[in-house]
């Protein structure tokens, strides 16, 4: 997005505070309250309403660990980042918990399950389920099941993370949100950062009304960083991620569901209502946008999908799509942006970030006022490990 000249107030108010979060998803507003906890005095600048891009637009799965299976993200990652990422994840429904999550009325312990449907995958899913084990992660293997899913008899096997959970993916932003109170202004699309070094030690961060002045700013704004980091354009790829929620009389889902490699995606609501996405590798170059508008390619092979594996007649009953920022090795970024290290960027998440924003940003924040050495996450998803900044 851009703001134009003629949306830019002659007479913006100044606003003074110590650190400055650009984007109210969940990365920007949980790193505000970490900032808050830490004794700063924080402003949120959110574009539109806290949440309005890919933090409410997602499934709500709070899983632990990446879609793909465990054997697959030690040979992509190595043994001990795959390690780190999936007790990173733990962590994040831990803190997400202590926020009150799990006190929302969308919330339910409902045990993800990563469901293979070809024998190559399945061979992976049962080795993967013995390497968790060995590293003392708790994982059960199921072989069969009596919901929906299971008796179309297309699973051939599944693993199973038990603590994990589900919600309304927006009842996580209003509840962060709500604990910031004012510090969250909303309608303020960011258009300039000026980086510390050229304004006597502070930060200037211009939107349509306001000035900002911060000693630090953090950019949470993911798939949209490009924009206003230009730095960034070539790092984080905007991708689409398409959804639709379904009917299906009898249908149940004991599980939230990933299958095909982690490229589907399905679960059940507390009112029996079923939400599914994915099947964006099918269409990847179309689905590499920032337009957040569903299509009929995608929804079709969502409704294909969904018809397969519940097995029965379905009624779509709404449809949506979200933009999401991916990093070049699917992992989260953190990181300076600006010489003078006063500019940081927290993103990235390559559709994780319900799993892992709340304890990357408290990485991020700990990095940023203590040196990046402050925190184990922040340096393994350190912004350098893609390559230099141009």
């Amino acid at each position: 997005m851009t703001v134009p000249y003629w949306h830019r107030s002659s007479k913006p108010q100044t606003i003074d505070v110590d650190a400055a979060v650009v984007g109210g998803g969940v990365c920007g507003l949980s790193a505000a309250l970490h900032l808050v906890r830490r004794g700063l005095s924080v402003v949120v600048l959110e574009r539109h309403a806290p949440g309005s891009g890919a933090s409410t637009r997602n499934a709500g799965f709070l899983m632990r660990g990446l879609a793909e299976n465990y054997k697959v993200a030690r040979e992509a990652l190595g043994e001990t980042t795959a390690q780190h990422v999936w007790r990173w994840s733990e962590e994040n429904l831990r803190g997400l918990q202590s926020e009150g999550v799990a006190e929302l009325s969308t919330y339910k312990h409902t045990p993800s399950c990563l469901l293979a449907l070809e024998q190559d995958e399945a061979d992976k899913i049962v080795e993967s389920a013995s390497l968790l084990q060995a590293d003392g992660f708790g994982v059960l293997l199921a072989e069969s099941g009596t919901d929906s899913a299971w008796a179309s008899g297309l699973p051939i096997v599944g693993l199973v993370n038990p603590g994990d959970a589900t919600v309304n993916p927006a009842e996580i932003v209003a509840l962060l949100a709500s604990k910031l109170g004012s510090a969250v202004l909303a309608g303020q699309e960011v258009h300039t950062i000026e980086p510390a070094n050229a304004h006597d030690g502070y930060c200037v961060v211009r939107t349509a009304g306001a000035n900002v002045r911060a000693r630090r700013v953090l950019v949470c704004t993911n798939a949209y960083v490009g924009s206003l980091l230009p730095k960034l354009a070539s790092i984080v790829q905007p991708n689409r991620g398409q959804m639709l929620a379904l009917t299906a009389e009898g249908a149940r889902l004991d599980y939230a569901y990933y299958a095909n490699r982690g490229h589907e995606y399905i679960r059940q609501t507390p009112n029996g209502t079923i939400v599914v996405g994915g099947c964006r590798n099918r269409f990847t170059q179309n689905e590499q946008t920032l337009d957040d508008q569903s299509t009929p390619l995608v929804q079709e092979a969502i409704e294909g999908f969904a018809r397969m594996l519940l097995d029965r007649p379905i009624r779509v009953v709404a449809r949506w799509a979200g933009t999401m920022g991916f990093s070049p090795d699917g992992m989260p970024l953190v990181g300076p942006v600006s010489d003078d290290d006063s500019v940081w960027f927290c993103g990235g998440f390559t559709g994780h970030g319900m799993s892992l924003a709340y304890r990357t940003s408290a990485g991020a924040v700990a990095a940023m006022l203590d040196g990046s050495d402050a925190d184990p996450l922040a340096a393994t998803f350190a912004l350098g490990r893609v390559g230099a900044l141009e």
